[in-house]
Order: structure tokens, then sequence, then C-alpha cells
């Protein structure tokens, strides 16, 4: 691996810290040294590679905890459609289609995306998750994956579960570590018992999570009170689900006894702003969540519901939406970033990944800061939440390999991976017309 000095950047180690100018050392993917540039330069001695940092900042790399990455195939396939009827009616017929070369290029193209506004790691489920991993292997991001198990019952739940095995004794700790796999049981409406139960047993026996998505609708939370007399949070718990690790995503109609159990588990919980809205699925509690002690990160969700995947979007929106009550101090700039990078990376169990310190894994991003919207600079981290955007991404580095700089991918051909989902969407526009034109 390359030894890098990045020389005379304002530094940003974590959201809610102290901007201050400092070097950092990258070496053996990890942040070697942090320090003033003189003193690193006479120490250390040849860098393979020297960014000049002046204007620019540099900070940790964004988490996107929850998406469906290949659904970037599905942007604008079916939209302003409630969640049911989305999926049952548009989204689940057309993934019959899928094939796994499909899957490989729409998540090139999404990790795309991601990178353009500064992840450098991600949480996914889906289908045909091989695919999924060789991509991840490829273009150098970080990322949990998980096959998405739908299984209400006892025979088909053998065979979902068999396959979210399979790909943890494939993946799980491979390329160089950048990949990690969890058990993904869709919800508590679409699994059954059986697989709840066997699910949290194995995420046990291997030392994984467990990704789901969990209250996102109150038509949810009012299906489950009528078939199980308790919420789907209640429900869960009752498994003894929480007993393994757990990430759940959306968590939007929260009781005030869910949100104890979520804490009393230590339970990561997701926000996803924008698909929340754009489902007309409601606004979580996040303010309440973290009052209660609950790590909260944020997520984009696919792209078919979203229908992009820009993390700075989400920040901006989830700062803005929790003020929309009445309180103007709810989720303040610092917070809001926090949601974004640290409390993901937590939420997704990355061991040495998070804040900028001496150790840690090289996970980082450099924002150009001389924009006309980033003028003048009276609060960092208000333009952060408020005003920039991924336009300003300029150069992102996981563990210590720089994917993109000058805004320019360089561990893949991003123009490919357009021209293939192109051509692959010509599909989709027959199957579409054919059951909505």
């Amino acid at each position: 691996m390359a030894r890098i000095l990045l020389k005379d950047f304002a530094f940003l180690p974590t959201p809610d810290g102290p901007v201050e100018e400092r070097s950092l050392v990258i070496e053996g993917g990890r942040i070697a040294r942090i320090g003033e540039a003189s003193e690193l330069e006479a120490e250390v001695g040849r860098f393979d590679r020297v960014i000049e940092g002046r204007g620019r900042l540099v900070m940790p790399g964004l988490v996107n905890a929850h998406t469906h990455l290949a659904m970037v195939l599905f942007r604008g396939y079916a939209d302003d459609l409630p969640l049911r009827e989305w999926l049952e009616e548009a989204i689940w017929p057309a993934e019959r289609h899928l094939e796994p070369k499909e899957v490989y290029w729409a998540s090139l193209l999404g990790i795309a995306e991601l990178l353009r506004s500064g992840v450098t790691a991600f949480a996914d489920m889906y289908f045909y998750m091989d695919e999924v991993a060789r991509a991840v292997e490829a273009s150098g991001i970080r990322a949990q994956l998980s096959y998405g198990m739908i299984a209400p019952d006892r025979e088909r739940a053998e065979r979902e579960l068999a396959k979210g095995l399979e790909l943890v004794e494939r993946w799980h700790g491979q390329a160089d570590g950048r990949i990690t796999v969890a058990l993904a049981p869709h919800a508590p409406y679409t699994c059954g018992e059986w697989l709840w139960q066997r699910a949290v047993e194995e995420a046990q026996e291997h030392g994984i999570m467990i990704h789901t998505h969990l209250s996102e609708t109150a038509q949810e939370v009012a299906d489950s009170r009528a078939r199980h007399g308790k919420s789907p949070v209640e429900y869960l718990a009752d498994l003894g689900v929480f007993a393994a690790p757990v990430l759940a995503a959306h968590c939007v109609h929260l009781s005030d006894r869910d949100i104890e159990i979520l804490a009393e588990n230590k339970v990561q919980v997701v926000h996803n702003p924008s698909s929340n809205m754009k489902l007309g699925s409601g606004i979580a509690p996040v303010q309440r969540l973290l009052a209660a002690g609950v790590n909260v990160a944020l997520g984009t969700d696919g792209a078919g519901t979203n229908n992009n995947l820009d993390m700075w979007e989400e920040l901006r929106l989830a700062a803005l939406l929790a003020k929309v009550g009445g309180d103007p101090t709810a989720l303040p700039a610092p917070q809001a970033l926090k949601l974004a990078t640290v409390n993901g990376a937590q939420a997704l169990g990355l061991e040495g990944v998070g804040p900028l310190r001496e150790g840690m894994a090289a996970d980082l991003i450099i924002l150009d800061l001389e924009g006309p919207h980033l003028t003048p600079q009276y609060n960092l981290a208000s333009n952060l939440a408020y005003a920039l955007n991924s336009a300003d991404v300029e150069t992102v580095i996981v563990a210590g390999e720089v994917l993109m700089e000058g805004r320019e991918i360089k561990s893949f051909d991003e123009a490919e991976a357009k021209a293939r989902v192109r051509e692959l969407s010509e599909k989709y526009k027959e199957i579409r017309r054919s059951r909505w034109d």
C-alpha cells in the first residue's frame, strides 16, 4: 500500500469536534500519524503520494447504513405509490426477472453514486448478493452485505436461511476485511417465527448482525397488533431476536415502550428520511430515540424509493425533519453529521472505523470548501449539514486506497457501469409497459 501524506488540511476528526489545521500520514490502510507537515516530513521521509490541502477539508467518510444497492436499476420504475402497492404490484414482479449479471452492474453503478457522495461504507440487503460482493471487492469500498430472506413458512425459510448462510461462509471477512456479512430476515410481516429464531441462533454462532426492516408503516404496526396483540418491536423482543445485535431500518412508528425495548437491547436504528417521506410512511422519532440512548444512523434506502443514494441530501433532510415538530434546536448540525458518519460506523459494527485518529482505518473524504454556496465560513458544521452537496466531494479514500480523486473514480470504469445499466433497463421498460402502460 502507498504511503500518503495529506498536507495542511482543515481537519475535522469527529463531526462534533473542533476544526484544526493538520497533516495526516496514511500507511498500511490506517492513519499512522497526525501532526504538523514539517515534523511529519522530517520523521517519515519519503512519501509515495503528497496531496495538498489548501481550501480542502478532511473528515470521516459517510456511512449509508441501509440500502438496496442494485435497485438503482429500478430508479423511477414505479413512483408515488404506498409501500405495499409499490412492493407487491410493481417491484416484486419486476425482481422476479432479475439475473445475477444485472445485479453486478447495477451494484457497481450504485457504488459509483455512493463514492460521489462521499460514502466509504454501506449496509446492503438484496438478492444475488455474491454479485454485490464482487462489485464491492472490485471497487474498494467497505460494506456489510446480507441476503434478504422472505419466508413466511418453514419449508421456504429453510431454503432462504441456507442462502443467507452461504453468503456468510463465502464472503464474511473477505476483501481484506472490507466485507462483513449479516443475516437479513426482511421484516416481521414477511418472515415466520422459525426463521427469526434460527437467524438469531446463527447470528450468535457466527458473531454477526441481523439486518431487518422494522415498524416502517402505520399499517404494519396495526397488522401486527391485530395478528399478535403486540407491536412489531414487542413481537421481535418476545421472540428473543434482540439477543443478537440488530440493525433495524426505518423504525418510524414507535411507542414509548418500543423505544425502551430498542434502548435496552442496544438495537441500532437507521433513519431513512427521503424514502419514508416519499412513501408517505411518516417521520421517525429520532429525537426520542437519541434521548433514550439509542444509536441512530442514516441510510438512503434503495434508489427505487429514494430515488438517489445522496447521503448529503439525507443528512440535510434528517436535520430539517427533526425541527418540523416546532423545535428549531432539534438535531443540530454537528449531531446530524454524527448520524451520517461515526454513528453509522458503530451501527454496522465496524471496529476501528469512524473518528479520524492515529491507528484508525483511513476511511476518509476530502471536500472542496471553496464553492460559492459554502462562502462565507461562519460555522463549518452548519455549512456541511445545510449547504454542502455531493458535488463538493473531491476525493474518497477507503482503507488507505484512493478510490476517487479530483471527482474521478479510479478503482473501476464508471462509464462502463452506466452503459451496462442503460442497456439492461431496456428489458425492464418492456416489463413495465406490459404491466402499467
